[in-house]
């Protein structure tokens, strides 16, 4: 009896196993992909999966982690000094418009004057600092993404496109891209193809490979 039930339960790990393998790329990548909307959508009881698409994922720049982080790094820094050199600029506008101390000048106008021309100076060095760490940064990068065997085959790209319900109830068409491993068990890249930050992560990563970040 036992060898019996020994049997019948091979039997079945061999036929999962079996059925597995059978599954198309396609099929393995829309499975996985379900699994992770389930634990991250809104309302995934609206989820209606339309197309994927699975081809070889090589190892480019939008495909590793580090340069994507890296990248994110990079796109805060210029976030922060575009932040500090607009504050500085608003700054400069108001110091002008008290004028420079004179003979006439009250002290209250005095202060005032001052006081912007030191948020101007602060600011402007904040931003010129932040941007001058950007430039840095970026050379980092680019060094790192030469040394990138892109003929390298590290898993496969998933485009899958679904229709799902946002918070406010309304249809939505989404399109995300994944990477996974070559057995379909990680994943390596998930990205939002219509979320802002993840699109100037990746226009960072073409920007620093076209020498845009070049003084």
């Amino acid at each position: 009896m036992i060898m019996k039930n020994s049997l019948k339960l091979m039997m079945v790990v061999m036929f999962a196993i079996y059925m597995v393998s059978c599954q198309s790329k396609e099929e393995k990548a829309e499975e996985f992909i379900k699994n992770e909307l389930s634990k991250t959508l809104y309302d995934f009881e609206s989820y209606q999966p339309i197309e994927t698409t699975v081809t070889e994922a090589k190892m480019t720049m939008f495909n590793d982690s580090a340069c994507r982080s890296q990248a994110a790094v990079i796109d805060y820094g210029i976030k922060k000094a575009k932040e500090y050199l607009n504050d500085s600029k608003n700054a400069k506008e108001r110091m002008e418009i008290w004028g420079k101390p004179s003979y006439y000048s009250s002290s209250y106008s005095d202060n005032q004057y001052y006081k912007y021309k030191e948020e101007y100076e602060e600011n402007f060095k904040k931003g010129r600092d932040a941007y001058a760490l950007c430039k840095t940064l970026a050379d980092e990068l680019k060094k790192e993404i030469t040394k990138l065997d892109t003929t390298k085959v590290i898993g496969w790209e998933a485009k899958h496109r679904f229709r799902c319900k946002t918070k406010g109830g309304n249809s939505t068409i989404a399109d995300y891209r994944y990477v996974f491993d070559k057995d379909f068990k990680r994943v390596i890249v998930r990205e939002d193809m219509d979320n802002e930050d993840e699109s100037r992560i990746r226009d960072v990563l073409i920007s620093v490979v076209e020498g845009d970040f070049e003084d």
